[in-house]
């Protein structure tokens, strides 16, 4: 027999067969590569959030520990080639090709004092000028006052200071910024050190050329001076690292000072790849181990870490959100893979059925059962095989990840097309065993095998323990090291298929019930389609195995993307504070504050303090929130953001201007005038008032202490914060919340730091960024931030857009495969159907009566696989428990449970159902046109 002819003759059951082949193998090779280029660009992205210069290896081992002193550049060099032998090979292809020395080499000192200041002696606070050299810095410098540092030199004695004979002076230039505000003068002299203290002469001041590049990115501490609180006062120590020059080495020794050499190996991070990312981890630890050895050997010591980088750190966090993308992945081909092989092989059957008659003749007429079903599958082949490929072919168009792809992506077009050739040419051989087989499947009762339900409860018991295990487990066990476990990356596919099993077997039960109830009744017509629906046996089993896995996975999809956007909504809130947020470390001021309040759009503004400050008891700092949580609380109503009630605050001073904002409902710009920073009066405030406060839990059992911030105030603890207060500050321990005007009771001015904004939204958000931007006057040192923004920033993650890419096109999908389902379903039983409905018609039954006749054999079916789908994929979340952490792509928030919103599952419950309805009515409208006689006389 002519394949080629069955093929023309057949060609719309062919053409179905060839279509649905070649979108499963675009869809089984283009997903995983698109979800795998995102992987790559999602690496990069995290990578990009941490400077550049974070993800370099940096070595650093004080004198001591590499047991030598190095005096000049080439003793940098000689060790950089020694730390750079050590590299392992699972990092050697990250490795930038160094372009010079700059910025490579570096000797600093750190923790050195000022211990004196030769001259005019007056009261300074806590200083510290550490030394330091950094390869390439002269190039890098525009001296505009003096000369650079020259050579150190020994100075014989120093007047005034007779116990200091033969000290060692070095030349030493800081940058003009932080010599003014030290108020270090140039030519000044500085005694550095309490025990073998040395000489550090001001030659030059400088500013760096470049402040923005990765050389001073790397070397901030040399252009900026570092501001710490001194424990156990109110006063700061400022600390800065001076620059000297290359000659100064010879002199500069661990002796008597803290001193540390730096190598600087650069990384290109963007030649990180996801698929390296595990062996880039284990690389990391790897060299910091080797090096801890060779510093060990070298020169013993205890110097605690000698590489500091943050790319094995990035990089795990990495892999933890990579381990939920792909356990998705899995979950959404996985469904996919289930549902498109069930269409393909619903429309194998029937291409087989309609080439059934043809075997049937060929095989009675002498041909062999290897002639029939090389017949047979030749032609499933000559429909298949090419769609196959140009399926395949069109995936390549999709962008991919660097590197080899998942096998997958190879594997699945082929095994698709073998799989679908091979369930042919078994369907042929099972068909045509021995010639003319008289056979009626409507009447011909089989009875179960006991082979087939011990599978059937096996797979049950596989996917109810899976769901148990990821629900214990998770899916990021061990996953830096060997991946996400496969088994338990493919429980969601094995669920769907065992409620579709167990749908199958439940589904004649009620079915029977309904029969009993119509055949009591006067009309034919609910009878007798309910008993067409139950004379389907094993034709309605495929369409159960197809549309429940479907609708499950459509619905998860909903679910879990649902989900997510009120996560990332709610962390853009909790990342805000309010509909907007305006920041400024120096303090906004009251012409400022009062431009943002006049903005277009803005409702109410509340004025924000926060910093550090110490605990009376041991110097302990705590976080301290000065905000009108009354005031902050209209603000932010209608927003997922859950404010605490402020503390009883009797003792309140009636006259003290605390900032209000306006209700909600009554946004008028004019209404009550809100106080600013510079509008409240401390006049009346007294040092010993008491200021009340919520504290975190870890401060409860603390009634009244001191702490000193703007001024030392006293705080009574009036109540406890629990979770701290997100959208203003992430601590949530060591926290102290007092009212605004807490510095005013104190005798202070207040401050205001940050200015939270209610836009005109329903919630406080609709506000413009660029707006409030223009507002301000765009000041270069003032931040602005949008909710909206916010959550754009949150939601354009290369995985969170991706997974939600995916869900959107598998739903598609998923959706079209539905529809095809039910219309072959309708098609394959055409002619039985016809057949009936032309004997019944026969007897008098309208065209009315007919097509509720039809829509009743199909219904029972779509309505109890749908249910049962709306089900399975409403349980899918907690039958995965943590799981799947879609919290990773919601700002690291914990996701504690799933928001079930049954407006979209509603919907596409419903919506499958209509299309079957659908294709019902559209059957038998079709069946119409045909006469009772050409049915009666077609296959006789």
């Amino acid at each position: 027999m002519n394949p080629l002819l069955l093929l023309r003759v057949h060609r719309g059951a062919a053409a179905v067969l060839a279509l649905l082949a070649l979108s499963a193998s675009l869809l089984v090779a283009g997903l995983p590569r698109r979800f795998e280029a995102a992987y790559d660009r999602a690496a990069h992205a995290l990578l990009a959030e941490d400077p550049a210069e974070a993800a370099d290896l940096t070595v650093a081992m004080s004198p001591a520990v590499l047991g030598e002193h190095i005096t000049g550049a080439e003793g940098f060099r000689t060790q950089d080639r020694r730390w750079r032998a050590l590299v392992p090979p699972s990092l050697t292809p990250l490795l930038d090709a160094p372009r010079g020395d700059d910025g490579r080499f570096a000797a600093k000192t750190f923790g050195t004092p000022v211990a004196a200041f030769l001259g005019p002696e007056k009261r300074r606070p806590a200083e510290y000028v550490n030394l330091g050299w950094v390869s390439g810095a002269e190039r890098r410098v525009r001296y505009v006052r003096g000369s650079p540092p020259g050579p150190p030199a020994t100075v014989p004695d120093v007047p005034g200071h007779p116990e200091l004979p033969d000290v060692s002076r070095f030349d030493i230039a800081l940058p003009r910024a932080a010599a003014e505000k030290m108020d270090i003068p140039l030519g000044a002299t500085l005694v550095l050190g309490h025990s073998h203290p040395v000489l550090a002469r001001v030659t030059g001041l400088f500013e760096p050329i470049g402040a923005d590049d990765r050389f001073w990115r790397r070397n901030r501490d040399m252009v900026e001076v570092t501001t710490r609180p001194v424990a156990g006062g109110d006063s700061e120590e400022l600390s800065v690292t001076a620059l000297t020059g290359e000659a100064s080495l010879t002199e500069l020794t661990g002796e008597g000072r803290d001193l540390v050499y730096i190598w600087g190996i650069a990384v290109d991070p963007s030649a990180v790849t996801a698929r390296d990312a595990a062996s880039v981890v284990e690389g990391v630890a790897d060299y910091r181990r080797v090096l801890g050895v060779e510093a060990a050997r070298s020169g013993g010591g205890s110097f605690a870490e000698v590489l500091d980088t943050s790319l094995g750190r990035v990089l795990a966090g990495f892999l933890a959100r990579l381990a939920t993308a792909q356990a998705l992945m899995f979950l959404i081909l996985g469904g996919l893979v289930a549902v498109a092989g069930g269409v393909i092989a619903l429309a194998v059957q029937l291409l087989t059925e309609r080439m059934r008659d043809a075997l049937a003749l060929a095989r009675a007429r002498g041909a062999s059962l290897g002639q029939v079903v090389a017949a047979g599958t030749g032609t499933a082949a000559l429909a298949v095989v090419p769609a196959v490929l140009a399926g395949y072919g069109l995936s390549l168009l999709l962008p991919a990840m660097s590197g080899p792809t998942t096998p997958i992506v190879y594997t699945g077009p082929l095994l698709l097309a073998a799989a679908t050739v091979g369930f042919a040419a078994a369907r042929v051989a099972l068909a045509h065993r021995t010639p003319l087989p008289v056979r009626r499947d409507d009447v011909a009762g089989r009875r179960r095998s006991p082979r087939r339900t011990v599978l059937e409860l096996l797979v049950v018991a596989l996917a109810l323990a899976g769901a148990y295990l990821l629900r214990g487990r998770g899916l990021t066990t061990g996953v830096e090291a060997r991946g996400a476990d496969p088994f338990l990356t493919l429980v969601p596919v094995m669920l769907t298929v065992a409620a579709a099993l167990v749908t199958l077997r439940c589904y004649p039960y009620p079915l029977r019930l309904f029969v009993r109830l119509v055949a009591r009744a006067r009309g034919a017509v609910p009878f007798v389609g309910l008993a067409l629906a139950a004379r389907a046996g094993r034709a309605g089993a495929l369409p159960v195995l197809i549309l429940l896995p479907a609708l499950a996975v459509s619905v998860y999809g909903a679910v879990a993307g649902g989900t997510l956007e009120g996560a990332q909504r709610l962390a853009a809130w909790q990342a805000t504070g309010a509909g907007a947020r305006v920041e400024r470390e120096s303090g906004l001021t009251a012409e400022t504050i009062e431009k943002i309040r006049r903005a277009p759009g803005v409702r109410a503004v509340v004025p924000v303090d926060q910093g550090l400050a110490q605990l009376d008891l041991g110097g302990r700092n705590v976080t301290v929130v000065a905000v009108d949580l009354d005031a902050y609380r209209r603000l932010v109503a209608g927003s997922p953001l859950d404010v605490p009630s402020p503390p009883p605050d009797t003792a309140a001073a009636p006259t003290a201007s605390a900032p209000t904002a306006p209700a909600p409902t009554a946004p008028a710009p004019t209404e009550p005038a809100q106080s600013t920073p510079a509008q409240s009066t401390p006049a009346q405030a007294t040092s010993g008032q008491s200021v009340p406060a919520l504290v975190s839990p870890d401060l409860a059992h603390l009634s009244t202490f001191e702490i000193g911030w703007h001024v030392r105030m006293r705080v009574t603890n009036r109540g406890v914060v629990t979770g701290g207060l997100p959208g203003l500050t992430t601590a949530t321990s060591n926290l102290v919340v007092v009212p605004y005007d807490a510095s005013a009771r104190a005798g202070a001015r207040p401050y205001a730091g940050t200015l939270l904004v209610r836009g005109s939204g329903s919630s406080g958000d609709g506000l413009d960024g660029d707006r409030l931007r223009a507002a301000e006057g765009d000041l270069p040192d003032v931040r602005v931030v949008t909710v909206e923004e916010s959550r754009r920033k949150i939601a354009a993650t290369p995985l969170a857009e991706t997974i939600k890419d995916g869900f959107r096109i598998v739903t598609i999908a998923l959706a079209g495969y539905a529809l095809l389902t039910v219309v072959i379903a309708l098609v394959a039983g055409a002619a039985d159907r016809a057949r009936a409905l032309s004997y019944l018609r026969a007897l008098g039954l309208s065209d009315r009566r007919a097509a509720g006749l039809t829509v009743l054999e199909v219904v029972p079916m779509i309505v109890l696989t749908a249910c049962a789908g709306l089900a399975l994929g409403l349980a899918l979340p907690s039958a995965l428990g943590p799981g799947v952490d879609l919290g990773v792509y919601a700002g690291d928030l914990a996701v504690r449970a799933y928001e079930l919103d049954l407006t979209t599952p509603m919907l596409l419950a419903a919506g499958l159902a209509a299309v079957a309805v659908a294709g019902a009515f559209l059957h038998t409208l079709t069946g119409r046109r045909r006469s009772p006689g050409s049915v009666l006389r077609s296959g006789e």
